[in-house]
């Protein structure tokens, strides 16, 4: 390959990835490739591996199309989502068809750390680049994945966790695959988690339960040692693991349980396919433009600016003043440097970001404007209907 065709794939990938925020991810990659080609399909078990290596990367690299979401800085998700609670995403749960035919998978390079602050697994080392394989939504665009942390206390006379699952996608001799939650085993430890979380909700973490279609990406088991006051903690990881390899991890990390445990318990982080909640922004455009209202559907998480002009809303106000110390007015392009591309919020101002000081001294003379650029919709994973008059010193 000649040298400039290299060097014009490598900016198209680093601009790709560098404009890329999936906010309902744990994490950005440097490299995303996905790891599943084919559709996933709801049947048994594989027994035969693919006819196709679908973890090599170097198929997909040059053939993956780059989508990207356009944000001027980086932002993080708690920020521009806020809290979320158990009972308003639980709405978003997808029916069984779907979800069984809704999971795929990635490969993602993440680049050295500078402060290991983030995980206990030995390979997340000061300075050292990792890869790893996430379970991912086959369609990003309308579904996200979901963390949910469920705690099942573990008697000593019958450890086990009564979980049924099923591998959706797999038969590989390096066990990795998809592997499904299809139902609690009546009796079991999981059952009788969910059963008192119902009446108990510190048990079942975040008001959470276990339900069909979740994947378990990890466990963490939490031992209480006979006549000490320490707790010791073991995790492993299952995200992205065949049947096989699953039901080995989690056997194994049982297997460890003897008469100098007290009490013990396993906190399962699970990943839930969901729909993303949709938002309805209702546009209205000052008098002299002669321009009728207009409603554009966003989800959660879009930047107001970004879907604004991406819809070719036009935010035009030459005389903004600019708070950088620049002699001139005008657009900032998004910077949160002037007023050009603000708005006037007449209804559903709780479903935006929350703003911070930087924008408050810079509208504080207008109550209810809002800079667009700084404004993310679906704040509290909330659905509903945002009022907005566009250009509102045109008024």
């Amino acid at each position: 390959m000649p040298t400039e065709v290299k060097l014009l794939a490598a900016l198209c990938m680093i601009l790709c990835i560098s404009n890329t925020l999936d906010l309902f991810s744990n994490g950005g990659g440097t490299t995303v490739v996905y790891a599943f080609s084919s559709p996933v399909t709801y049947q048994p078990r594989l027994l035969t591996p693919p006819t196709h290596d679908a973890f090599d990367a170097r198929q997909y690299r040059s053939t993956k199309k780059c989508k990207t979401k356009l944000h001027e800085q980086p932002v993080k998700r708690k920020e521009i989502l806020g809290p979320i609670s158990a009972s308003t995403v639980a709405k978003y749960n997808l029916p069984p068809d779907v979800i069984a035919e809704g999971w795929s998978a990635q490969i993602v390079q993440r680049a050295a750390t500078t402060i290991d602050n983030q995980s206990r697994e030995s390979d997340r080392v000061l300075g050292k680049a990792t890869t790893e394989i996430q379970v991912i939504p086959k369609n990003p665009q309308d579904h996200y994945a979901g963390t949910v942390r469920v705690a099942v206390p573990i008697p000593l006379d019958s450890p086990g966790l009564g979980i049924e699952l099923l591998e959706i996608e797999g038969g590989r001799e390096d066990g990795l695959g998809i592997t499904i939650v299809t139902g609690l085993v009546p009796g079991g430890n999981a059952e009788k988690a969910v059963a008192m979380g119902q009446q108990q909700l510190d048990t079942i973490m975040d008001g959470e339960t276990i339900m069909y279609g979740d994947t378990i990406v990890s466990a963490e088991m939490i031992l209480q040692q006979r006549g000490s006051a320490n707790t010791d903690i073991r995790s492993i990881k299952t995200e992205c693991l065949g049947y096989d390899s699953t039901m080995d991890a989690l056997r194994g990390m049982l297997s460890s349980l003897d008469n100098s445990i007290q009490e013990a318990s396993i906190v399962l982080t699970l990943k839930r396919l969901r729909r993303r909640p949709n938002l309805f922004v209702k546009i209205y455009y000052p008098p002299e433009q002669d321009e009728p209202p207009e409603t554009i559907q966003l989800q959660a998480g879009d930047n107001l600016r970004m879907a604004l002009l991406q819809k070719g809303i036009k935010l035009n106000d030459p005389l903004a003043q600019r708070y950088d110390g620049k002699s001139y007015s005008g657009n900032c392009g998004g910077g949160s440097l002037c007023r050009t591309c603000a708005v006037n919020v007449l209804r559903g101002t709780e479903l935006l970001s929350q703003p911070k000081d930087n924008e408050k001294k810079m509208i504080d003379d207008s109550p209810r404007w809002r800079l667009s650029c700084k404004s993310w919709v679906g704040y509290g994973m909330k659905e509903g209907e945002i009022v907005i008059q566009v250009n509102p010193r045109q008024w």
